[in-house]
């Protein structure tokens, strides 16, 4: 009886007593492990029993509010989500950063155009006539392409700048 009455003791402290460590392999994938991890690189995860009542934070683990002294948990759910955003916020910077490449290609593109234009106009007054138009019209796209591009890379340092705070993950990793 009294070996019983003894037993969810027994349970609770050797579940309180397990350890898990995240760490990072070769290849960057998390690996989960009951011994710490290789170098500084890596990070102890804190296990709640089943039962729901987990040991009170310590100092060290505590990385939640300061305010209130709680560690923030988030779900599996959560962090899957926010893996998920940060593969989107790179695969977004990713095709801004092709967008604003393509235009500038294509920029330079339509000004060789021009040029090409100009190169066969006549020595001569209508010659001199139709440089100056081409020249104008070289201005104007130049000035067009310039304000779409401007665009596309201040987009671009906008997702730059949330993959810097907020962090950005290639798909598959």
């Amino acid at each position: 009886m009294k070996l019983l009455a003894t037993l969810p003791f027994v349970v609770a402290m050797a579940s309180a007593s397990a350890q898990v460590y995240k760490c990072p392999d070769a290849t960057g994938k998390l690996q989960f492990q009951q011994t710490p991890c290789a170098g500084a690189n890596g990070s102890k995860v804190e296990v709640r029993p089943a039962s729901g009542n987990a040991p009170a934070p310590t100092q060290s683990t505590a990385g939640g509010n300061a305010s209130t002294g709680t560690a923030e948990k988030k779900s599996f759910t959560d962090t899957l989500t926010e893996e998920r955003m940060q593969r989107e916020r790179w695969v977004k910077l990713n095709d801004a950063k092709l967008d604003a490449d393509r235009m500038r290609s294509s920029c330079e593109q339509e000004q060789r155009t021009i040029q090409a234009r100009q190169a066969s106009s006549k020595n001569n007054l209508a010659g001199a006539t139709r440089d100056q138009a081409i020249a104008a019209e070289m201005q104007a796209a130049a000035t067009t392409c310039q304000n779409r591009v401007t665009g596309a890379d201040r987009i671009v340092d906008r997702l730059q700048g949330e993959c810097d705070r907020l962090g950005c993950r290639a798909p598959g990793t």
